[in-house]
């Protein structure tokens, strides 16, 4: 499919009815808010609530089309035509189910870190007690949705943040004691040469990863170890616990990891300067 029309992609429908509008502030930059606003990819990983699947068809600095799969297994087309200039976008269902219908989105930096927003939910007219209803349903959903983005956005402005200040470089051998008292913590957190990252056990083995997902600084710290692989929670984005290389076909890898070294005598475990070369 080719890059639509914005001839009028930035117009109102004028058929369709207000049947919500949500409003509220979020911690966030407005340099992070659009940041999300075109990052499809999320959608069914962030919001598995909402969405189980999305296939994009077109994407570029106007917005993106994609057919997407809501939760409960209805299918839909939407395009997001953004308007970064003028502080708003408009998502548009074209096809599918709810169509023709429109959500109309205004943002409005009101501190460095914090953005206003405005939501306005067009769909086609009905009566009044179904307006109502669908009102409610709107505004429930998205205050998950903007509350699960708002703590996205978040974590991604702190990793932006780290990574400017971090140090770089060897760092002296980090004891973390015995190795069944270690055991009993895991997994667990540790910071090492100005980063950060965490221990597993994996088939017996105590293994180091980032904790950062190479992709847009996703959270690996939470996310559990699957067949020997890492899943982050932001895009669904696989990397092998060993290596750190992707295992879904994408060139990315996680940054090298110190060593993990038990102490064939005493049994106590410790973590060491980085690998040399492999990784």
């Amino acid at each position: 499919m080719t890059e639509p029309s914005r001839s009028n992609s930035l117009v109102r429908n004028s058929e369709l009815v207000v049947a919500a509008v949500y409003e509220r502030e979020v911690a966030a930059s407005l340099e992070r808010v659009w940041e999300n606003v075109y990052d499809w990819e999320h959608l069914p990983w962030l919001h598995s609530e909402a969405f189980d699947a999305i296939e994009i068809l077109a994407s570029g600095d106007w917005g993106w089309r994609a057919r997407i799969e809501l939760a409960g297994g209805a299918k839909a087309e939407i395009e997001l035509i953004a308007n970064r200039a003028g502080g708003h976008y408009v998502a548009r269902t074209f096809a599918g189910a709810g169509a023709p219908a429109e959500i109309w989105t205004s943002l409005d930096p009101i501190a460095d870190h914090r953005t206003a927003i405005r939501v306005e939910f067009c769909v086609q007219p009905m009566p009044g007690e179904a307006l109502r209803k669908l009102e409610s349903g709107y505004v429930s959903l998205y205050t998950l949705l903007w509350d699960q983005d708002e703590e996205m956005m978040q974590r991604r402005e702190s990793a932006l943040r780290n990574r400017q200040a971090e140090i770089v470089g060897r760092a002296q051998p980090l004891e973390l004691g015995p190795l069944d008292e270690l055991r009993s913590r895991l997994p667990l957190g540790f910071e090492f040469a100005g980063q950060r990252f965490r221990i597993v056990e994996w088939q017996g083995e105590l293994i180091a990863h980032s904790v950062e997902c190479p992709h847009r600084l996703g959270p690996l710290d939470a996310c559990s170890v699957t067949d020997g692989e890492l899943r982050c929670p932001w895009h669904g984005y696989r990397f092998d616990l060993h290596t750190g290389r992707s295992v879904d076909g994408r060139s990315l890898r996680l940054r090298p990891a110190p060593r993990v070294v038990v102490d064939a005598t005493s049994r106590r475990v410790r973590v060491e300067d980085f690998p040399q070369s492999g990784m």
